[in-house]
């Protein structure tokens, strides 16, 4: 009886009392900055704008206009004509893209993927398409289920984003992309974010290639932090890939070996 009482009290409270990390997650996910930190931070402005407006207005727009040009010629480039492949290393030694039209070329390009990794209590589950409207401009959607087993039972997180892409290197062996976007975290959660994203893709040789991205949405007072690195083997329309994934959910990570499956259509 003495035993059975002193599991009871020992249990009971740390069933009761435990946390999982998707619950910290979430709790930190849910923290807003408070007014005195949004008070400082609207001093700050108000001090800087007042000291700035005291410059000379020539520097100024000498160092507006120099930094027009570097943020073009470094985000945007040229728009030189690329097409699409149908799907990686259709022409052998070419990737994704070719600099003049040839037999079976595309000019749009649609691809969906689905990828798991494990973690040591979270499992992670994503759904992602990505539709080329052009060869320069993409949209991007991505689904992203959280699943952790605690003593109270099962809890989840699901994290959704639309995106924007712009491909700015697009050479047959290399593609490098940036996006701008939204993101909402949903169950208890559920806030909008802004969110964006900068990748990467080599193509050494057939039938292999590298991929890596970072994505980065700012919810509330933080952040969810992606990074990916995949390697992919390509046979014809479809890709099967595994590599390594970290995701900052506000002050807990996640992170762990993939999985994933890529079809193009």
């Amino acid at each position: 009886m003495k035993n059975l009482l002193f599991i009871a009290l020992f249990i009971i409270p740390f069933t009761l009392f435990s946390q999982g990390r998707l619950e910290k997650a979430k709790e930190d996910l849910s923290k807003e900055s408070s007014s005195s930190e949004k008070s400082s931070e609207r001093n700050r402005t108000v001090r800087s704008g007042r000291l700035s407006s005291g410059h000379n207005n020539f520097f100024v727009d000498v160092f507006a206009e120099v930094g027009f040009y570097a943020f073009y010629g470094t985000l945007l480039g040229s728009s030189d004509y690329r097409a699409l492949t149908p799907y990686p290393y259709f022409y052998d030694s070419t990737g994704e893209y070719l600099k003049v039209d040839l037999d079976y070329s595309k000019n749009s390009q649609f691809k969906i993927g689905a990828s798991q990794y494990f973690n040591k209590g979270v499992k992670g589950v994503e759904l992602n398409a990505n539709y080329k409207v052009m060869p320069i401009l993409g949209i991007e959607a991505s689904y992203l289920n959280f699943s952790e087993s605690t003593l109270q039972g099962k809890d989840y997180l699901n994290i959704t984003s639309l995106l924007l892409k712009y491909y700015r290197v697009r050479e047959k062996n290399i593609s490098i992309w940036w996006g701008l976007g939204v993101a909402h975290v949903g169950n208890e959660v559920n806030t909008w974010g802004f969110s964006y994203t900068i990748g990467a893709e080599i193509f050494p040789i057939k039938p292999i290639s590298l991929y890596s991205s970072y994505k980065q949405s700012f919810i509330n007072s933080t952040s969810i932090d992606e990074f990916k690195i995949h390697l992919k083997y390509h046979f014809k329309k479809t890709a099967i890939y595994s590599g390594y994934q970290n995701v900052e959910l506000g002050g807990e990570k996640v992170d762990g070996i993939v999985y994933g499956l890529e079809y193009i259509f």
